[in-house]
């Protein structure tokens, strides 16, 4: 079959022929239909300090969002069986540890990540364990079903803060963040808005549903929003950016008493003033490492299902396996939103 690998440290990325794979037992063997890029694929094509610290074993068949039919199930699987259409969970939990035990399986104290641990999905086929090979309803187009587990991660963060009737600012319009602003408008938030420094992503994020787009080369952020609150602050931020200063300067305008879901990772040290910024405003700060397993799936396909969810303005390009080169530029880029590729 043809896959995307990544031969060696210092190797260009290459699309070659490999072995189709086997399902081992306990695992089941998808035929690919569409699978998105993320920013952790751009990581490991360029070999970034962070890919070479992931326990990563090269070559690896890169891709770790994708959906596709299943066509062979492997001895012991039960649950799913060929024919069903599933999307792909990433976190592979290994079912024995205290967090699997306890309902946590998505921070698994062995935690094994699909597509960075095991060969991934920009190939024909893939294998994952059944565990992660999420059925999904027929309705949904491949389009959407390859981006299920960015959009859960996003989901999540917002049903944490519990926006519904509330003002929610949202920082950082890549992706993840796009897809915050549409689950944010679907469970009922009063107002979105939403804060980058790309205005081709600012309107992406409007068309997704935010409210007001905020160009934070050109507006003060926290004025604006301390503005649109009557002084009061953000109910909630979501922060998708990870940049660091967007991330200081969020307290300046996070109301008493309101809740922060931070999913950008910030490639260096960030300072919070823990007094004024945390303790004082009794704010909620909450940790977002992807999707619960399995709630945030079956809450995300609810909303999809009732067409609560505006996804599709976020999905900018589809393209052939073979044009990966200008879906990692337009990542690089930080040009329109979410690639999908197809094998």
């Amino acid at each position: 079959m043809r896959a995307l690998v990544k031969d060696t440290e210092a190797s260009e990325v290459r699309l070659a022929e490999v072995p189709r794979p086997e399902p081992n037992p306990g695992e089941v063997l998808v035929k690919v239909r569409a699978a998105a890029v993320c920013g952790t694929d751009l990581h490991i094509a360029q070999w970034t300090p962070w890919a070479q610290r992931a326990g990563i074993r090269l070559p690896l068949v890169m891709g770790h969002e994708f959906c596709g039919d299943i066509v062979e199930i492997g001895p012991e699987v039960t649950g799913v069986r060929p024919g069903d259409y599933v999307a792909g969970e990433t976190h592979i939990p290994c079912g024995e540890c205290f967090q699997c035990r306890n309902g946590l399986q998505h921070i698994c104290g062995n935690l094994k990540l699909f597509g960075i641990h095991r060969d991934g999905c920009f190939a024909e086929y893939a294998t994952i364990p059944a565990i992660c090979a999420h059925r999904i309803p027929p309705t949904v187009p491949a389009s959407v079903a390859a981006v299920l587990e960015p959009l859960g991660t996003s989901v999540r963060a917002v049903l944490e803060v519990q926006p519904a009737g509330e003002t929610v600012a949202v920082l950082g319009c890549g992706p993840i963040g796009l897809f915050a602003v549409a689950a944010a408008k679907a469970t009922g938030a009063a107002r979105v808005i939403a804060a980058d420094v790309r205005a081709e992503r600012l309107k992406l994020a409007q068309a997704v549903g935010a409210d007001l787009a905020l160009d934070a080369r050109h507006v003060n952020v926290a004025d604006v929003i301390l503005q649109q609150t009557g002084g009061v602050g953000a109910d909630a931020i979501v922060e998708a950016s990870g940049s660091v200063a967007a991330i200081e300067g969020a307290w300046k305008y996070l109301r008493k008493g309101g809740k922060m879901a931070l999913i950008g990772l910030p490639s260096d040290p960030v300072r919070v003033n823990l007094g004024p910024d945390v303790i004082f405003k009794e704010a909620r700060i909450i940790g977002i490492h992807g999707r619960e397993m399995f709630a945030t799936w079956t809450r995300m396909e609810h909303m999809l299902e009732r067409g609560l969810l505006r996804v599709q303005p976020a999905i900018t390009h589809e393209m052939p396996l073979e044009r990966f080169a200008e879906s990692f530029e337009l990542l690089e880029a930080g040009n329109g939103g979410k690639v999908i590729l197809t094998p």
